[in-house]
């Protein structure tokens, strides 16, 4: 008989960054944008589902996490009940941690919510100038001019 829960189990799986299939980093620092239009969450105090579109922006260190991996870990906070604020906290501290990335930077675009939109964004960064990236931290331009063209989508 065919397993019914396997969306369910694989999500339930990469929950924890544990499971993670992480990969070596290419050598030369590369800047990544990666885009989620479909996620979701629950409001802590009503139990309501909040939906997102979530943006990120990356410099990754010695390690990367494989695609699949991030979508199924992104999709299991579908019953969790977090507030905006938290969850831009969350996605940024744990894949900044986890990968050791050298720069990250995460925009939540929620829908509205009782007439009310946000957009929690948050940024890390471990100083690529400190660590031997160019002078003049070559991807600064590349990084603003993403996420410029980001904001001006969005808002």
């Amino acid at each position: 008989m065919e397993n019914k829960t396997y969306g369910s189990d694989k999500v339930n799986d990469m929950s924890n960054p544990k499971n993670w299939d992480i990969w070596p980093a290419p050598k030369n620092h590369e800047a990544v944008y990666q885009f989620f239009p479909e996620f979701t969450c629950l409001c802590p105090r009503s139990g309501y589902p909040d939906f997102a579109k979530i943006h990120i922006i990356t410099v990754p260190g010695q390690k990367v996490v494989e695609l699949k991996c991030l979508k199924l870990w992104l999709n299991s906070f579908r019953d969790v009940g977090i507030s905006h604020e938290n969850m831009t906290q969350k996605v940024a501290k744990t894949l900044y941690d986890e990968l050791g990335l050298e720069y990250i930077w995460v925009l939540m675009e929620y829908s509205p919510r009782g007439n009310l939109t946000t957009f929690p964004m948050t940024t890390m960064d471990r100083g690529l100038e400190k660590n031997g990236v160019g002078a003049g931290y070559e991807f600064g331009i590349e990084i603003d001019t993403i996420k410029t063209k980001i904001l001006n989508k969005v808002i």
